[in-house]
């Protein structure tokens, strides 16, 4: 498994385990299965994501796509920096060039970040 994508679980998960759990939630205090953060349920609701998405990425057996890691910092009420790992070590001209489009990035209309997603996915394909 990747290092990357187990650390970034594990904030996922510490982030939900964190999370109050919704306000229309049916169980209550007391009752069988009530837990007092959101479930994995929950948040997959709250992103638009699966269940199975969301257990794979606490797990860290993958890494999420860019609008599943917005999806979830919205779900939490967080900086999406806040689930990526802090750099290790010496940070390298790719390192540098990532932490300045993220500066850019959270400037930005969300419109307009996803366009900018969408074109360097064309770019990649060429």
């Amino acid at each position: 498994m990747n290092e990357v994508a187990q650390e970034i679980g594990r904030k996922i998960r510490l982030w939900r385990q964190a999370t109050p759990p919704p306000k229309n939630r049916r169980k209550r205090r007391g009752e069988a299965g009530w837990r007092p953060h959101m479930t994995i349920e929950e948040l997959a609701k709250a992103t638009g994501l699966t269940v199975t998405t969301v257990n794979k990425l606490e797990l860290g057996y993958k890494a999420p796509r860019i609008e599943s890691l917005l999806s979830l910092a919205s779900a939490f009420g967080c900086d999406p920096n806040e689930l990526l790992p802090r750099a290790r070590g010496r940070s390298s001209a790719k390192t540098e060039l990532i932490e300045e489009l993220h500066a850019v990035a959270s400037q930005m209309p969300v419109k307009h970040l996803r366009e900018l997603i969408k074109n360097a996915r064309k770019i990649e394909k060429r």
